[in-house]
């Protein structure tokens, strides 16, 4: 047997998950601001390359020093090798923020496309 809903509580309580999305996507919203000031820094070859980001995953700037840069004219793709790891420790670490943030609002759930 199959009962129906009284439509006056499943209205209110559409509503009510409504209000939830919308105070959900407001405080969202405001983590996402508050991300852009945040920044992580990933170092790889003692140093030799530094990478900077911000916690919504853009590059804010690359260090790289001098004796780096002396040893690239004998071996280039050792430096590609260094700028590209120190970008994907950057960005990984910028990932884990954004999601260690967002679980503040989301609880943990893993909501695909949500951020």
């Amino acid at each position: 047997m199959v009962r129906k809903l009284k439509t006056a509580k499943s209205g209110a309580s559409q509503m009510d998950i409504i209000k939830q999305a919308q105070a959900m996507q407001q405080e969202m919203l405001k983590i996402q601001e508050e991300l852009k000031g945040k920044e992580v820094e990933a170092s790889v070859g003692g140093g030799a390359v530094v990478v900077k980001a911000n916690g919504q995953k853009e590059v804010t700037s690359i260090t790289i020093s001098e004796e780096a840069i002396k040893d690239a004219a004998e071996d280039k793709e050792m430096l590609e090798s260094l700028v590209l790891s120190a970008v994907k420790e950057a960005m990984r670490q910028a990932e884990e923020l954004s999601e260690k943030e967002m679980s503040r609002v989301t609880g943990g759930m893993n909501i695909p496309g949500l951020f």
